[in-house]
């Protein structure tokens, strides 16, 4: 059954995890909260993990478009 046939009512959190031991998290809301809720889901998170997160982002960008790796970067943070 495709995932999003399984799709629960909005708002309701749902988590999966994956064949990586990763777990996801999904939150199903209207078009016009989803700005939000996106803003709310950022703001929950430390900036290390915010760091973590765009890392992943970036990977699986650039696996999509065929590369093997990440350019060497920094996942370093700080605050003033």
């Amino acid at each position: 059954m495709p995932m999003l046939m399984r799709m629960r009512p909005a708002g309701i959190r749902q988590t999966h995890q994956d064949s990586r031991g990763r777990t996801w998290s999904v939150v199903v809301v209207p078009a016009a909260l989803a700005d939000n809720a996106d803003a709310e889901f950022w703001r929950t998170l430390t900036p290390e993990q915010r760091v973590v997160a765009v890392h992943g982002c970036l990977e699986s960008a650039l696996k999509a478009q065929g590369k093997d790796a990440c350019p060497e970067t920094s996942k370093s943070c700080s605050s003033r």
